[in-house]
């Protein structure tokens, strides 16, 4: 149940995400080549080594096809076949969903520069909806290759690049705390009954989950993250390698199988640091090799 808000947090990934790379697009134009180069060494080439160190581990995938669900992740159509999209790893549908974005995310600019805020906003988000009721009326609401396509997210990521624009050109977004709890409230209550009562509307929690889960991430940020931010932005520079390796180290070190809660918390602790360890390992060697 605690994980499954966890996943929540999905949605601002994706939302930073379309904030940061245009915040940056925006101080420094590229071109498409240039953008995807950077992506694969910065994204990919990372994302594909665990992939296939996990190919190596007999307990990572219990499929028979094994080559060709390590041949999906290489060549990225694992995103278009169930079966080998949560192979090696159940988080790795969300690389499949940023792929498809990278893939459009110049044109979102060039559209970007052609229309207004507000159309653009709009538009994305009429895009996601109209989405969402296509995967609602076919009823595939829990099929990960249907439900996580770039379309249902695509508004978020627009709405990170709108910001990120706001932010180029100095503007301030203001909320009061107490318009923050109330967001938060609704939002993930939103997103609560929904998932608890009506799981087959799953396709339109986005927005309740998306607006609560901002909200009380900057919640916890106004309480706790100004007076620890030299530590966030240590935790922050190894993010995506913690990200890539610790379904590998939780699984492989919970094949000792604990018993009851308080030995599975133990060793879920403990394999918490020791996956942030590998982390920093793995962003070290990383770094060697893009040198």
């Amino acid at each position: 149940t605690a994980s499954s808000l966890g996943g929540t947090g999905v949605h601002v990934f994706f939302f930073a995400s379309g904030c940061g790379l245009y915040l940056s697009y925006l101080k420094h134009k590229t071109t498409f080549t240039s953008f995807i180069k950077k992506r694969f060494n910065k994204v990919y080439i990372p994302y594909i080594l665990i992939v296939f160190i996990s190919f190596l581990l007999p307990w990572m995938y219990k499929g028979q096809d094994r080559f060709i669900a390590l041949l999906s992740h290489v060549f990225l159509f694992k995103m278009f076949i169930p079966q080998f999209e949560n192979s090696f790893g159940i988080q790795m549908w969300f690389l499949s969903t940023l792929f498809q974005l990278y893939l459009i995310f110049l044109p979102l600019c060039k559209l970007r520069e052609r229309i207004s805020a507000k159309n653009f906003i709009i538009g994305s988000l009429l895009i996601s909806i109209a989405y969402s009721c296509f995967v609602f009326s076919i009823g595939q609401e829990n099929n990960r290759v249907i439900n996580s396509f770039f379309l249902q997210f695509i508004w978020e990521f627009c709405l990170g690049m709108e910001l990120a624009r706001a932010l180029k050109d100095g503007k301030i977004v203001k909320l009061s705390l107490l318009q923050l709890v109330i967001i938060a409230i609704v939002g993930l209550g939103l997103e609560g009954i929904i998932a608890i009562k009506f799981p087959s509307f799953k396709a339109f929690n986005d927005i309740p989950a998306f607006f609560g889960y901002m909200a009380l991430a900057v919640i916890l940020y106004y309480f706790i993250g100004k007076q620890t931010t030299r530590a966030w932005t240590s935790v922050c520079k190894y993010s995506y390698e913690w990200y890539l390796v610790h379904i590998l180290v939780f699984t492989t070190i919970f094949l000792v199988s604990p018993v009851g809660l308080m030995q599975q918390s133990i060793v879920g602790v403990i394999v918490l640091v020791i996956s942030y360890v590998v982390a920093m390992l793995y962003w070290k060697l990383i770094h060697k090799i893009n040198l």
